[in-house]
């Protein structure tokens, strides 16, 4: 499998498209507190949400080869799901940071920007899964190449905002915060598991890649893909720990979630990524 910068880039992205969500969710929560510094609090969430999808376009770079493929890519917007999805990721990388920039400059969130930000976001996703879908390649071309990526976004995305805010919230808030998290990353883990539920009633039916039909090129994998889902809930066991106590928050709980969140969603891209090697 040769395309670790494509499973970064697509890990990366979606995670901070869906953490730009979760902080906007959060942002609205809190500032029915008037006690609370929504800057102060939002401050280094956005920048790292920037940061990551920063780290995604890097990686994207290293796919092309030479980024100057990028520009080249750009002329067939409108008309090519590459150009399309370079575009529109590029729009959204490019309004993170323009979103965290703004923040430090004028010192208080605009949470509009935010909005936008994550619905760029959300087109982005959308775009990303079509450049899959339209594809010849056997498994690709299923419902499942969408709820893979919107899953990542919904599943990632709010343990990266939430773990990023704890550490400035306490009490009711920080509790609530995680609840929404909790549940947010549980329709993450369930579209995931109806796109995987629907692409194995249809993986019978799959063309072959390389005379090999994908069945036969997963079943190899069988034991990586179910290792993938037990970390995954193992994950959504100890976040749903951190929901459902009362008890005080264990911060470092909540990192090993987002760091086996990130585990296994990457252990799901890489499968993915196998059908089309």
């Amino acid at each position: 499998m040769h395309e670790w910068a494509l499973l970064i880039m697509t890990v990366a992205v979606p995670a901070s498209i869906g953490g730009m969500l979760f902080l906007w969710f959060a942002q609205n929560m809190l500032k029915k507190n008037t006690k609370n510094d929504l800057f102060k609090i939002m401050k280094l969430p956005l920048l790292i949400i920037a940061a990551v999808s920063v780290i995604g376009l890097i990686a994207s770079f290293f796919h092309l080869g030479k980024p100057i493929h990028a520009l080249n890519a750009i002329r067939g917007f409108g008309s090519s799901w590459m150009s399309n999805e370079i575009v529109v990721t590029g729009l959204f990388i490019g309004l993170a940071c323009l979103t965290a920039g703004l923040a430090i400059i004028q010192k208080k969130i605009n949470p509009i920007l935010m909005l936008v930000t994550a619905i760029v976001g959300l087109a982005d996703i959308f775009c990303m899964a079509q450049l899959y879908k339209v594809t010849r390649v056997s498994g690709w071309d299923h419902v499942n190449t969408y709820l893979v990526f919107y899953g990542t976004a919904f599943t990632l995305g709010p343990v990266l905002g939430a773990s990023l805010l704890v550490p400035s919230l306490k009490g009711e808030e920080l509790h609530k915060l995680i609840k929404w998290a909790f549940a947010i990353g549980i329709f993450g883990v369930a579209i995931q598991l109806v796109g995987t539920a629907m692409f194995n009633s249809y993986v019978g039916d799959m063309n072959l890649i390389d005379t090999v039909s994908a069945s036969e090129k997963l079943s190899s994998y069988s034991g990586f893909i179910g290792i993938r889902w037990i970390i995954e809930a193992v994950a959504l066991s100890g976040l749903g720990y951190l929901a459902l106590s009362s008890t005080k928050k264990n911060y470092t709980l909540i990192f090993a979630a987002l760091a086996v969140f990130f585990i296994a969603e990457g252990m799901s891209r890489y499968v993915f990524y196998v059908l089309g090697a």
